[in-house]
């Protein structure tokens, strides 16, 4: 069945090109087929594929396809009748039964032409969260990644996770499960390509659990450039990486919420992680995370 690229494999694409992957092995890697991406290359790149412009160009060719075919659009007789039934306690299913056709078509044609009509749907165009369900079915590059219920055994496993602030500089941080050693390092920004290219610097050994943020769709180049193996926590299970929440949590102590962590230096991170790394634990009998990690280290060389 044919489908359309999406935004994160867009992303994904673009750092495995830029990473010198062939047409053909960077589909694999995004699964998708090959003509998929070289029709993609085709119609959104001119001198080099970006991945933010092939989206707003895909976008715009959605909002122009077919314009001639639809219902309300070619019909203002019918689209002022729509606008004049609409109100929050007449939902557009009602509207859609009334005048015949689908609640879908409405909904998308407010989307998409009359987003000044919001206000006046039961719940003002605001998504309705909505918890549990199939949710394997709506990942998108997430779909049969390494669960942590597959999670191996290790002397070294971490956790990792990234902390944002109030500008597009975060931290991505990994806590070691056992000793509660941490590390943590400045990112510019919170792409997957440049959480693989920190560790490729600074590579981690071991297993390591993430949760399922974009920031982390190159995990297969992560598991190739590092001696590390990676796996994901289930969605919406934060618990399921407690050790690292706990210690994001502590260094909000330091850098509260909404905190530009452009304004601080490698340096000055590293003391503040020097100082948790080196601070006696009750959970560890008193011991420090940087003793019980160093034991971990001579156990497992």
């Amino acid at each position: 069945m044919y489908t359309h690229i999406r935004r994160d494999q867009r992303v994904a694409l673009a750092a495995l090109l830029r990473a010198g992957y062939s047409q053909r092995s960077a589909a694999r890697e995004i699964d998708t087929h090959p003509s998929t991406v070289c029709r993609e290359l085709k119609r959104n790149t001119d001198l080099r594929y970006h991945a933010t412009h092939a989206d707003l160009l895909a976008r715009k060719r959605r909002r122009e396809s077919k314009v001639r075919y639809r219902k309300i659009e070619t019909d203002p007789r019918l689209a002022r009748r729509i606008e004049h039934m609409l109100e929050p306690l007449v939902s557009p299913e009602v509207v859609a039964h009334t005048v015949g056709i689908a609640h879908g078509t409405i909904y998308a044609w407010i989307d998409r032409s009359r987003q000044d009509l919001l206000p006046k749907l039961p719940y003002r165009g605001k998504k309705r969260r909505r918890y549990g369900g199939n949710s394997e079915a709506k990942q998108g590059w997430t779909k049969g990644v390494p669960s942590i219920r597959d999670r191996t055994e290790s002397a070294l496993s971490w956790e990792g996770d990234t902390v944002v602030g109030s500008t597009k500089t975060r931290l991505l941080t990994h806590v070691e499960r056992t000793s509660l050693y941490t590390r943590a390092d400045i990112l510019p920004d919170g792409t997957a390509d440049r959480v693989h290219a920190t560790l490729k610097q600074s590579p981690l050994s071991g297993v390591i659990t993430y949760d399922r943020g974009s920031e982390f769709a190159l995990w297969r180049m992560i598991e190739k450039d590092t001696s590390a193996t990676v796996f994901f926590a289930d969605p919406h299970s934060p618990w399921q990486r407690g050790k690292n929440e706990n210690t994001n949590g502590r260094l909000r102590r330091v850098f509260p919420k909404r905190f530009d962590f452009s304004t601080i230096t490698k340096r000055h991170l590293d003391r503040v992680v020097s100082k948790m790394n080196h601070t006696p634990r009750k959970s560890l009998s008193w011991k420090t995370p940087a003793e019980v990690f160093k034991e971990l280290c001579c156990t497992s060389s």
